[in-house]
């Protein structure tokens, strides 16, 4: 049995498959289909028997003496079924007396007061009903009496004053009603009213109408109301002495005499405008200035032209005569090289080795390369090889002397072994290889990994090709300062990607330091931590399956 020395978390629910557990060696109540769980395991006949074993719980959940108990009481007073017939009879005996005795009072005493009673309150019934009932009938003929000759009263009172209250009104109104008066103290009648009121509207439409006409005359559509003409003069009040000063300001065509003096613009700009003394002084001082300037100019730009156009031809002349007599220099010079490479070239073609003498340096003919060869090999550092001979021939010889060898010809050394089955195995056991990955038959992979998390948040610990793999297991732990935190993860993968987790098995040094979730982003699947605190240090390890 694994002991732990550390909380342990669940985060969701806890299965226990075995048929019972227990915390500090307390068994775990459990619930099942048939138990009456509050009342027969935890409030019914383990809390009954707490109390006292004088009482027992039935499977109903129903309380009740135990029957060794009430034996026992009965035992100590005599025979328990003695005591029973006993305690039945005495108790038949008195409830017989008592329902006899009851049942003679009754009928005697208590039976006559009891008819007395009724008698009495029949008899007093009958005359109360009967006084109420006389009463009642009186004060509603009294009450309707009067309620008909007030409703009369009021009723022919009210009429009277109204009709008095009406005919009143009528004669006043028909009174001061007059078709023919003027006076403020009589009316008109309605017909008479509406008939002067149309009246008065159609003469105070006509003279409207002709007012308008005569206001308007023939005036255009633009200017016939007095805001398109106060608009056209500018909302100007005084427009026709602001006209008249304007006029009385200008000069007259037939000719005038202008009390000051006439300010022209400085340079007119057609021949008809008028211009200054100063204007006409100053062109025709830049013109004699222009025509001057104009005339050296032209003067020395022709001076300029004959000279450069000499100096231009001179230099084309000379450029020509140049360029010629390179171009032949050139061509000569090209036809003699090419004459003397042509004869160099036949020459040399027809020269042979015979031709030359030979010097220290000597030719490399076959048999010459084949010494040189076999003298190179033959004096080479040699490593498990041996070769002899000359140019003529060589001989290369293996130090085991087998041709073709295999490591089945070779005696194995004393410091670098074959590596055998055995050998790998027996190396592995004395030493810890360091792995980023495991491939296990092509069914599962071992992998692992650390990620450091400067700031609290969501980091991915851990991602793998969701092609690749399709569930996980995982050990996660979480490091920040001097604690840690370790949990075990499951992930599988449904086959349109949707992504199930669960984290069992949580164990911290000092509370939750991150929560692992998973998610499939993109093509991966992502094995994801939230820590808690800034620089936390992820490490996982786990088995990726197919």
């Amino acid at each position: 049995m694994a002991t732990v020395n550390k909380d342990f978390k669940i985060k969701s629910g806890l299965v226990v498959e075995g048929l019972q557990g227990t915390i500090n060696g307390e068994v775990i109540l459990t619930e099942n289909a048939g138990d009456q769980y509050i009342l027969s395991l935890i409030g019914g006949e383990t809390l009954v028997k707490s109390v006292s074993d004088e009482f027992i719980v039935s499977g109903a959940g129903e309380l009740s003496l135990d029957r060794s108990t009430v034996d026992g009481y009965y035992d100590a007073a005599g025979s328990a079924s003695s005591a029973q017939t006993a305690a039945n009879t005495y108790t038949d005996n008195r409830e017989t007396a008592i329902t006899s005795a009851y049942q003679t009072y009754a009928d005697t005493a208590a039976g006559n007061a009891e008819d007395a009673a009724n008698l009495y309150t029949d008899g007093r019934e009958t005359a109360i009903t009967s006084a109420y009932q006389t009463y009642a009938d009186q004060a509603e003929t009294d009450a309707k009496a009067y309620t008909d000759q007030r409703e009369t009263a009021i009723t022919s009172a009210y009429q009277s004053y109204a009709d008095t209250a009406e005919q009143d009104a009528k004669d006043y109104a028909d009174d001061l009603i007059n078709d023919g008066s003027n006076l403020s103290t009589q009316v008109w009648s309605a017909y008479k009213t509406n008939t002067e009121i149309g009246l008065a509207e159609d003469r105070a439409k006509q003279h409207a109408d002709d007012a308008v006409a005569d206001l308007v005359d023939a005036a255009p559509e633009m200017l016939n109301t007095l805001n398109e003409l106060a608009a056209a003069l500018g909302d100007n009040a005084d427009f026709i002495g602001t006209v008249n000063a304007a006029i009385g300001e200008k000069v007259a065509k037939a000719g005038d005499t202008m009390t000051g003096a006439l300010t022209l613009s400085g340079a007119p700009t057609s021949n008809l405008h008028a211009a200054t003394k100063a204007y006409v002084d100053s062109a025709e001082s830049d013109a004699i200035s222009t025509a001057a300037a104009d005339a050296t100019t032209k003067a020395d730009a022709a001076e300029d032209a004959a000279i450069a156009a000499a100096a231009l031809d001179a230099t084309d002349k000379a450029n020509t005569a140049y360029t010629n007599a390179v171009a032949t220099a050139a061509a000569d010079a090209t036809d003699k090289a090419d004459a003397a490479e042509l004869a160099a070239i036949l020459h040399a073609d027809n020269l042979t080795t015979s031709d030359i003498a030979e010097g220290s340096a000597q030719y490399f003919t076959d048999a010459r390369a084949k010494t040189s060869a076999a003298e190179l090999l033959t004096g080479a550092t040699l490593n498990n090889i041996t070769i002899t001979g000359s140019g003529s021939g060589l001989t290369i010889t293996a130090e085991n002397g087998v041709a073709q060898s295999t490591t089945d010809d070779l005696a194995e050394g004393t410091n670098n072994l074959y590596f055998t089955d055995q050998k790998a195995i027996d190396a592995l056991q004395n030493t810890t290889p360091t792995f980023s990955a495991v491939d296990i038959d092509s069914i599962a992979k071992q992998v692992a990994g650390t990620t450091v998390v400067p700031t609290a948040g969501i980091a991915t610990a851990y991602s793998w090709a969701k092609a690749d793999y399709r569930s996980a297991e995982f050990l996660v732990k979480v490091a920040n300062g001097d604690h840690t935190e370790v949990s075990k993860v499951l992930v599988t993968l449904h086959a349109n990607d949707n992504i199930s987790m669960t984290e069992y098995g949580i164990v911290g040094t000092n509370g939750s330091l991150g929560s692992v979730t998973a998610v499939v982003s993109g093509n991966d699947v992502q094995l994801r931590v939230t820590t808690v605190n800034n620089t936390s240090t992820l490490t996982v390890v786990g088995t990726l399956l197919v």
